[in-house]
């Protein structure tokens, strides 16, 4: 039979092994608890350098490409409205068309139709002169100066820029027909085309209003090309935008191979190592020194 004291001696090399596995017992039970909490596997540059590189790495893809994102937000915008602009005028011009070949129909009463062209005009005007967010469409890149006068002639500027933005990493895309071609139809103030039909229909002539009608209809003609090129400006922003969500998915889902924790994996690990510190903490209890009574048997 062991001596009282071979007893003691055993217990406190026990204890000491158990007072060696507790705390790295309990660290990781305790990291195991986090990566629960938190969800990520990778927390901190200690847990494992490499992943915790990559994924900030690919962290910073994300951030760039949202960026890229709320540009193309406002770009979609901005090409919606010039779309709805450039058909609204072309249906202006269209109607103007309509209107004048009632006078060149042989309708005696002229002044109506000179007047109802003279509107048609003005919404023109107003319609090349429309905003998003601020900002003229039509008038290039100097997009804080209204385009067309109360007239219907050019301000002074230049027009013809173009706003190219960022549609993907490193690409950019010219969102906007320039004024050089929404403002002008060969070299000349769209609005002046309605003007002459306007003053060809009160002059009664028919030729000077059949002449004033064909110009009237190139006008509605080229409106509706320069909808057409938008359309295709609209169509390339929404395969741009397609693409930037693929690449954010796939970034997403690498960083999340990266750091994220494997919860069911997570779960097991868990259960052992609290079973282990179960048991770590039940040889603790075992191993209490002996009493005097252990002597004295």
């Amino acid at each position: 039979m062991p001596s009282p004291l071979h007893s003691v001696v055993g217990r406190s090399l026990t204890q000491i092994g158990v007072d060696r596995a507790l705390p790295r017992t309990r660290a990781q039970v305790d990291d195991l608890r986090e990566q629960l909490a938190t969800g990520l596997r990778v927390r901190r540059a200690s847990d494992d350098p490499g992943s915790y590189g990559q994924a900030r790495r690919l962290e910073q893809v994300e951030s760039r490409l949202t960026q890229v994102e709320r540009g193309l937000g406002l770009a979609d915008l901005w090409s919606n409205r010039t779309q709805d602009e450039l058909d609204a005028v072309s249906t202006l011009f269209a109607e103007a068309y309509e209107t004048g070949l009632r006078a060149a129909n042989g309708v005696v009463d002229l002044e109506p139709l000179a007047a109802k062209i003279e509107s048609i005009r003005s919404e023109v005007i107003d319609r090349l002169n429309a905003q998003s967010d601020g900002e003229y469409l039509f008038a290039g890149n100097q997009t804080r100066t209204q385009p067309l006068q109360a007239d219907g002639t050019l301000a002074a500027g230049d027009f013809s820029g173009q706003r190219e933005r960022e549609i993907a990493p490193g690409i950019t895309l010219a969102v906007n027909i320039p004024g050089s071609d929404a403002l002008m139809i060969d070299g000349e103030a769209a609005p002046a085309r309605l003007q002459a039909l306007a003053d060809a229909i009160r002059g009664g002539d028919p030729t000077v209003i059949r002449d004033a009608l064909e110009s009237v209809g190139a006008g509605r003609d080229h409106y509706i090309d320069l909808g057409a090129r938008a359309g295709t400006t609209a169509q390339r922003l929404d395969a741009a935008r397609s693409g930037l969500e693929a690449q954010k998915l796939y970034t997403a889902e690498a960083r999340s191979v990266a750091e994220d924790a494997d919860v069911v994996e997570v779960l097991g690990a868990l259960e052992r190592q609290q079973a282990a510190l179960d048991a770590a903490l039940r040889a603790t209890a075992a191993s209490i020194q002996p009493s005097l009574m252990d002597y004295l048997r």
